[in-house]
């Protein structure tokens, strides 16, 4: 670094031609120029450091949630996300180089939904009911359910600008022929809000699903001696059972559309567990701290994992186990962790723990 003046004229003082020289300020590189530009057009800037490809940033602002949305909006066509957190008091940004994704390919979408479709109705025909009409019934309503799930999670990912996939739909050679269904999201969540949609979306689309197919399930059904006697059931099937009987059989008259149901119900339940990456994980990030919600998780993963040796029946202790296993590292939330959710996130995280109490099971009958 000269210890000159800028601007300074130094005669003869050339290394390379032995003329005169002129100090001039170093030259600042140009996507540092455009993200700088595009900081100031949004906050007051204070400070920053800049290290390859990004920019680590003090600002000040009066509505740090607008200002965040308004650069986000600048920076992503140029290839750049911003991180929004606070640190010791101040507001920070991390403006990060993100390339756009690259497509996906829709084929084995459909690839997995055609094997996923088959393998559901075989476990129908082979482990439920013997039956090629019940199979095809429990195949397509589960199907079905699962379809609304991940359309839920589509439809608010677009909304608010998340780039994701098409649901993958997962099949398994178990009693229910599939593991459910994903899908990938493959840009970063801006927002708590938007957290907090994506998080609910899924589950309140399923869950809505699921009770018009058991309700339709439970009006062709009836309480029977001989009938199927499932240990527990979801507190709304045991609403819906004492609406439609006037009491809470022990053994009911069995059809596709209860069973499936029945499963779908248990599977959002799970979903909404508020801990990690899940759903629910979603959701309590989107109103939570990320210390806080990571306590919350190695809670619910202990406390799952202990009610399950207690009630065997219920296999709570593997879920518990899973949890522990796989979100040890904390959530690391959306893109601007600082600003505050509005009342109706509120209220939607207040739905989804609603449904995740009545998706709860409890002993049938």
């Amino acid at each position: 670094m000269s210890e000159r003046e800028v601007g300074e004229v130094l005669p003869g003082e050339c290394p390379k031609c032995g003329r005169e020289m002129e100090v001039k300020p170093p030259e600042m590189p140009g996507w540092l120029s455009g993200v700088l530009s595009e900081i100031n057009s949004q906050f007051q800037l204070v400070d920053f450091i800049t290290r390859e490809n990004a920019v680590e940033a003090e600002v000040c602002s009066q509505n740090p949630k607008e200002a965040f949305r308004g650069l986000l909006k600048k920076l992503r066509p140029a290839g750049y996300v911003p991180v929004m957190r606070e640190k010791n008091g101040t507001l920070r940004l991390i403006v990060l180089r993100y390339p756009r994704p690259g497509p996906s390919n829709p084929l084995i979408n459909v690839l997995l939904l055609l094997l996923t479709c088959g393998s559901t109705f075989l476990a129908g025909y082979f482990f439920i009911f013997g039956d090629v009409g019940d199979a095809a019934l429990f195949s397509a309503s589960l199907m079905l359910m699962l379809g609304v799930h991940e359309l839920g999670h589509k439809l608010v990912a677009m909304r608010n600008g998340v780039e994701s996939t098409l649901p993958y739909f997962i099949p398994a050679p178990n009693l229910l022929g599939t593991m459910g269904a994903i899908i990938n999201v493959k840009s970063p969540i801006p927002t708590r809000e938007s957290l907090i949609e994506m998080g609910v979306a899924g589950p309140l689309a399923g869950f809505g699903a699921a009770v018009l197919v058991l309700a339709a399930g439970i009006s062709m059904s009836a309480p029977d001696p001989e009938g199927v006697s499932l240990v527990f059931v979801p507190v709304i099937f045991a609403l819906m059972e004492l609406l439609a009987f006037g009491s809470i059989p022990g053994m009911i008259r069995m059809n596709p559309l209860i069973f499936s149901g029945w499963v779908m119900m248990l599977l959002t339940m799970l979903n909404l567990i508020p801990a990690g990456q899940l759903d629910g994980g979603h959701v309590a990030r989107g109103l939570m701290r990320r210390e806080t919600h990571q306590s919350l998780t190695t809670a619910m993963g202990l406390g799952l994992f202990v009610t399950g040796i207690f009630l065997p029946e219920m296999p709570f202790w593997f879920w518990g186990l899973l949890i522990l296993l796989f979100f040890r590292m904390p959530h690391q939330g959306a893109l601007d962790d600082v600003s505050g959710v509005s009342g109706k996130h509120v209220l939607l995280g207040i739905a989804a723990m609603v449904v995740f109490i009545l998706c709860l099971p409890v002993p049938s009958g």
